[in-house]
């Protein structure tokens, strides 16, 4: 029988219906179903784990599981909707008895009827939830919509190197730490059997892939824990049994209790500067009083400065009142206040002035480090994002290959490209991508004029605006000129609006983090 026989002689039952609307972050289980399924993405992107793979999953994507399959959808950076379809799959035997089929198309597919596919989908559920008995017209959907996707080829993964596989299956345990994954698990992930998965794992990473994970979990463990979560919910979210094990565990890593780690790191200290309270959260370390940027959020037990290192005026004299209240044992601020405001702390406390401009962000890390006695924490901080940015920059590399890319803020006055430093450190210095201009000749950044952005014209932009009214119509304002629409990002589509708050903290803390975030932003740019 040739294949259009073949598939004539098979016939289909429509058998329901989910909806699944994941926010930022989410994710939904769907145990094993005794139908077959295929599951649709409609809007967003994220990971689906199935018996067999684990894979990205976003709009336009389809993927089958047969029965006694199991599946999990997890949001990534941006909402995941979807619909997933159960039917029964029969097919004439040789003897042209019906039976019912195990195996009817399993694997992911990419449709170009993506439009047709979910009105189809939303036709079914409309059926569904209605509750109306026209179960022929339901049956007529079910054929066309599996009509559009039988025609599509297979989406297999995509040839990688072994490095690339390592990276992408370390993204995804940095990114899902509260699965456990079996090794078996992670091999298939990665597309190797499991022996030589765990040797090439532990050559690229320094870790077996045990270690990797559970180091994983205990460090998001102590970013919660000193965040005010309660024991209890650390141990939910991270996807422990109960409580008591995850102490245990928690225990045997670190030598001490949950609740004794968090005592242990409530210093007596202080910090007026934001981008030194974030080295003291890369480090651990939670001070009595600190100021913080306003996507933050707000630690228990902490008194919150304002974000102000002008050294005078009324917001000054609030953040001394509050420092005086704290009463903290030492104060870290950095070397451009003032000299008066200066002797105002000494007045409260010891006061350590870390250098702003002579420094960058890991020499900060290592003197406040020094100043608290953690240089080791420290130096073991600063391997492991290396290591993590030198793996992101890497990746970047190879999918954008030769392109550029500026970073532009747009502020109440005036538009600023940056150099190495401050939002261009991640960006230059880890990733080690190419802007248009010369980095070395900008100390921060360079103010330049809407007639001058052409001199700027790099394949991908990155824009930061001002939380500010008047910026904001700076920037939309912007979007309308002719000299912006004739730039290179912008006719491509290749213009990121990513927000003040992910690159211009300048911190350890922010930094390991942009890591991550610039990774998934820029991971699907082509050069020209």
């Amino acid at each position: 029988m040739n294949n259009i026989g073949q598939q004539a002689s098979r016939m289909l039952r429509f058998a329901g219906i989910h909806s699944f609307e994941l926010p930022i972050g989410g994710e939904v289980i769907y145990p094993a179903f005794d139908s077959q399924a295929v599951v649709l993405g409609l809007s967003g992107r994220g990971t689906l784990a199935s018996v067999e793979e684990i894979r990205a999953f976003g709009e336009g994507t389809a993927y089958f599981l047969g029965p006694g399959s199991s599946l999990r959808l997890f949001a990534g950076d941006e909402p995941l909707i979807g619909r997933l379809i159960c039917f029964e799959a029969y097919e004439y035997s040789d003897e042209q008895d019906l039976q019912r089929m195990d195996s009817f198309i399993v694997g992911a597919r990419h449709s170009r009827h993506f439009k047709q596919l979910a009105a189809l989908a939303e036709s079914l559920l409309q059926w569904q939830e209605e509750g109306t008995a026209q179960f022929y017209v339901a049956q007529a959907e079910l054929y066309k919509l599996m009509s559009l996707l039988i025609e599509e080829p297979s989406m297999p993964q995509e040839n990688e190197t072994t490095a690339a596989a390592i990276a992408r299956v370390s993204r995804f345990m940095d990114q899902h730490p509260e699965l456990e994954l079996t090794r078996q698990e992670l091999a298939r992930l990665a597309g190797f059997s499991p022996g030589y998965f765990t040797r090439m794992f532990q050559q690229y990473t320094g870790q077996t892939p045990t270690a990797y994970l559970m180091d994983l979990r205990m460090g998001r463990a102590k970013q919660m824990l000193l965040s005010g979560s309660g024991v209890k919910e650390t141990a939910s979210r991270l996807g422990f049994e109960d409580e008591f094990y995850f102490s245990r565990r928690f225990k045997l890593k670190t030598g001490s209790s949950p609740a004794a780690f968090v005592q242990s790191r409530r210093r007596s200290i202080a910090s007026i500067s934001d981008p030194l309270s974030g080295s003291l959260l890369a480090l651990h370390i939670l001070p009595k009083a600190a100021a913080f940027y306003p996507h933050h959020e707000l630690y228990r037990r902490m008194i919150r400065l304002h974000s102000y290192e002008y050294g005078e005026g009324p917001i000054w004299e609030k953040n001394l009142e509050m420092l005086q209240t704290a009463a903290p044992g030492l104060i870290f601020c950095t070397d451009t206040l003032p000299a008066e405001a200066k002797d105002q702390l000494k007045q409260i406390a010891d006061t350590v002035a870390i250098p702003w401009l002579s420094a960058d962000w890991r020499e900060h890390l290592r003197m406040i480090a020094e100043v608290m006695e953690q240089s080791a924490e420290a130096g073991q901080w600063l391997a492991e994002y290396d290591h993590k940015a030198a793996e992101a920059g890497r990746q970047l590399r190879n999918s954008i290959g030769g392109a550029t890319i500026n970073i532009l803020r747009v502020t109440d006055t005036e538009y600023r490209i940056y150099g190495r430093r401050n939002a261009g450190a991640v960006i230059y210095n880890d990733f080690g991508l190419q802007a248009t201009h010369q980095l070395d000749q900008i100390q921060v950044f360079q103010p330049v004029a809407r007639e001058e952005l052409p001199s700027y014209d790099a394949d991908i932009l990155l824009i930061m605006v001002d939380s500010t009214q008047q910026a904001a119509r700076q920037w939309k304002e912007l979007q309308t000129s002719r000299k912006w629409n004739q730039l290179t990002a912008v006719r491509y589509s290749r213009v990121h609006v990513i927000g003040t708050e992910k690159l211009f903290e300048y911190s350890a803390w922010s930094h390991d983090r942009a890591v991550s975030y610039l990774g998934k932003v820029l991971s699907n740019q082509k050069s020209r």
